[in-house]
């Protein structure tokens, strides 16, 4: 038994209702026992107040009982609710562990497929970007190609401006010659003539 602010206060309660209270608070007008009984009435007196007080006694007893089954009642009744909040409450908390499990395996999986779509976009990004280099590297090719093609051209027309130079300058020097051998010829005609 647990002694409670409670019980205190309903014990004092009881001990006010009788006559206990009174008789414990009176001045001590009564001898030591040793000392004989003057009379009867006085042995009448002294056995009516002590059957009172065993009276007030049996009251206050019965009261701290009522008051003690009172409050073991109380006791149970807490326990008893008690234990069903915590039934609730493991309940509850069953239910919180399930829906985070389920929210865990939801979130699982949308990251499983926000993964697999961010892959397929990077494969599609990387693929892309591989046909955009390859492109990129033909077209590089093409412009080389024909760099190359009219470099070639411009060579050949330098070439063939060369070689027809070059043919003028032997035409205009054979036509030089042959003009100086006509003179020289003349001039030799001329004068074996005189001569």
């Amino acid at each position: 038994m647990h002694i409670t602010a409670e019980k205190i206060k309903e014990a004092a309660e009881a001990l006010e209702s009788t006559e206990l209270k009174s008789f414990m608070f009176q001045e001590p007008t009564a001898g030591p026992l040793t000392r004989r009984r003057r009379s009867s009435r006085s042995t009448g007196r002294s056995r009516r107040s002590t059957r009172g007080t065993r009276r007030s006694t049996r009251g206050t007893r019965r009261s701290t009982r009522r008051s003690t089954r009172g409050t073991r009642r109380s006791t149970r009744g807490t326990r008893r609710s008690t234990r069903r909040s915590t039934r609730g409450t493991r309940r509850s908390t069953r239910g919180t562990r399930r829906s985070t499990r389920g929210t865990r395996r939801s979130t699982r999986r949308s990251t499983r497929g926000t993964r697999r779509s961010t892959r397929r976009s990077t494969r599609g990004t990387r693929r892309s970007r591989r046909s955009t280099r390859r492109s990129r590297r033909s077209t590089r090719r093409s412009r080389r190609s024909t760099r190359r093609s009219r470099r070639s051209t411009r060579r050949s027309r330098r070439s063939t401006r060369r070689s027809r130079r070059s043919t003028r300058r032997s035409t205009r020097r054979s036509t030089r010659r042959s003009r100086r051998s006509r003179r020289s010829t003349r001039r030799s005609t001329r004068g074996t003539r005189r001569s």
